[in-house]
């Protein structure tokens, strides 16, 4: 009989376990009962504990996590507040300072949660602040940072000993928004706000004092923490915009590792480093969400797709493949139905602006992932201009306008979450153009002046230089990444193309097709070796979806529900949105797109 090496050329392993999926990742738990944010939490990833917040207003609604589902505990905390710490496990947890409705909003108030009751202590803590950070148990707690009723940020921590608040060490950065975890003899702050701005600030106390510790790779503000001061984890928080970074802590230095699967500031966490729960937290509204992180403990191995393994334990041939779903579904409509628009942003952080309904529009419009929000409009309305940027740092440039026929836009307006302010604008102006980056650091390209064009600009936050120029003269086409990677693709030079090209920051250089043509393309989604676009003309408005993994472009399964072209594409290839565009006639409708990768063990039978 031939052996399996003989028939694949290879031996198959012999482990007395299944490989586990990960070496660590977050994954979806129970949604908590009262979505809110500027909450706390205690104890661990089975046996966890949340409580007040902002729903609005603010509340005193605390909930037991017990590894799947949380329960509502009928009391709550005695004071309802938000911007509050919590120390300690699901049974025995500290709860201090925050903000409540009373003037002054900030208060000392510390309760102890004994599993079913909360008891307010007689001791408040010396400093009545909010914004606080907390480590350590509910007999040895420690409560640092945070800002007082005068808006002054504190650094001064204070040490609880199951009874009374006493002053311990001072920070060398006193400062808010802020995270922590560890003991009350090896606690540790990460993160934070000094002035407005985020930091990346580490410090380790050692029961009297404060030292300097790793920075963190990704500074905010409003995160959240678990575990040591020699095994933490940080996650989340507002850069901004909002982040889903997670980092691992030794001690000395931060490891950027698996992110969260969604992006939210003043959320809460607890646990240790290697399972820890985060939940909670706000996008535009306050979130339910619960994640689970799990570092998994040395196995035999690790999952790998392709796999093939025989499971001495259960007597089973078995391997590891990956099943890959894509879909689009319908999320809500825009305010104003528009084609020629641009956007900016992610699924659930999208941000839509001007177009041409009858005429042409300086309409934005803001996306929380469920509804779109009116904003403040654009100084000069136009369409077929192009974006770059997130939701609330967003670039608008160039264009057209219907009352100056034939001539393409110069102008440039810089979006920061509320208004829009007209900057520098272009040297050539031109519409239908592609760009892709960040408020201060974007790249424009190609266009029609009404002339195709060729020219790159690059755009530091305050002027406008060259760039190397595109292989081609081109307009129409889409775009895609940051100023030193970035992609383009389709368009029309002088029939619609399939053409492809890479940036460096420096040069273009030519990469692969598209599966097919496509013209009327609006930004995409990804990344230059992770893209994605949907719609455009094929010619006709169309409903394909194509992703570009850095070499190929594939078509994906999954087709969109309405067909369009002008439509903008934005968010992640994996997480992607499009809205507005032409079906005709000109379009409301908003798509979200979902691509989830799930590896299975399966088992090999014999007959």
């Amino acid at each position: 009989m031939a052996e399996y090496k003989g028939i694949k050329g290879f031996k198959v392993q012999y482990l007395d376990q299944d490989p586990v999926p990960a070496v660590a990742g977050w994954s979806a738990g129970g949604n908590l009962n009262t979505a809110r944010y500027e909450l706390a939490g205690a104890g661990t990833q089975t046996a966890g504990l949340a409580f007040g917040g902002n729903t609005p207003p603010q509340t005193g609604a605390t909930e037991e996590y017990d590894g799947s589902t949380w329960t509502n505990n009928p009391t709550g905390l005695n004071t309802a507040r938000r911007f509050l710490a919590g120390a300690g496990t699901q049974t025995a947890a500290l709860g201090f300072g925050g903000y409540t409705a009373s003037t002054p909003g900030e208060t000392g108030a510390t309760e102890e949660y004994d599993g079913s009751t909360w008891t307010t202590s007689p001791s408040s803590l010396a400093t009545a602040r909010y914004s606080v950070a907390g480590a350590g148990t509910q007999t040895a707690g420690l409560a640092f940072g945070g800002t007082t009723p005068a808006g002054v940020n504190q650094g001064v921590a204070e040490e609880y000993d199951g009874s009374t608040w006493t002053t311990g060490g001072t920070m060398a950065s006193a400062r808010r928004y802020l995270a922590g975890c560890g003991l009350q003899t090896a606690g540790l702050a990460f993160g934070g706000s000094i002035t407005g701005t985020p930091q990346s600030i580490t410090e380790e106390y050692d029961g009297a004092s404060w030292t300097a510790g790793g920075t963190l790779n990704t500074a905010r503000q409003l995160l959240s923490g678990a575990g040591l001061q020699t095994a933490a984890l940080a996650f989340g928080g507002d850069i901004p915009p909002n982040t889903t970074a997670t980092e691992s802590y030794d001690g000395s230095t931060w490891t950027t590792i698996t992110s969260l699967s969604t992006a939210r500031r003043a959320l809460s966490g607890c646990g240790i480093q290697t399972a820890a729960l985060a939940f909670g937290g706000i996008i535009t509204t306050g979130q339910s969400a619960t994640e689970e992180y799990v570092q998994y403990g040395e196995p035999n191995t690790f999952q790998n797709v392709g796999q093939v393994w025989y499971n001495g334990t259960t007597k089973a041939l078995k391997f590891t493949d990956e099943t890959f779903t894509d879909s689009w579904a319908t999320g809500g409509n825009l305010n104003t139905a528009r084609t020629r628009l641009s956007g900016a942003g992610t699924q659930t952080e999208g941000l839509a602006f001007g177009g041409y309904t009858t005429v042409d529009t300086g309409a934005t419009e803001e996306y929380n992932g469920a509804s779109w929000t009116s904003s403040g409009s654009m100084n000069t309305a136009r369409d077929s201009l192009t974006g770059a940027g997130n939701q609330t740092a967003a670039l608008g440039v160039a264009g057209y306008i219907q009352t100056a026929p034939g001539t393409g836009q110069t102008a440039t307006e810089e979006y920061n979450g509320a208004t829009w302010t007209t900057v520098t604008g272009v040297s050539t102006g031109r519409f239908e153009l592609a760009g892709f980056g960040i408020q201060t650091a974007a790249v424009v390209f190609g266009g029609n002046t009404p002339t195709r064009q060729s020219i790159t600009e690059e755009y530091n936050g305050s002027t406008w230089t060259a760039g190397g120029s595109y292989p081609v003269a081109i307009m129409g086409l889409g775009s895609v990444g940051i100023q030193t990677a970035g992609l383009g693709f389709g368009g029309y030079t002088t029939t619609p193309t399939a053409q492809s090209a890479e940036y460096n920051g420096t040069t273009w250089t030519a990469g692969n097709n598209m599966v097919a043509a496509k013209v009327y393309i609006v930004g995409g989604a990804g990344t230059q070796t992770a893209a994605l676009t949907s719609g455009g003309s094929a010619p006709g408005a169309s409903t394909s979806t194509q992703k570009y993994d850095g070499t190929t472009w594939t078509t994906s399964p999954a087709n969109l529900s309405t067909g369009r072209f002008f439509n903008p594409n934005i968010g992640t290839q994996g997480l992607a949105l499009t809205f507005g565009g032409q079906v005709p006639p000109y379009s409301a409708a908003t798509e979200e797109f979902t691509s989830t990768g799930t590896k299975n063990i399966k088992t090999i039978t014999v007959s």
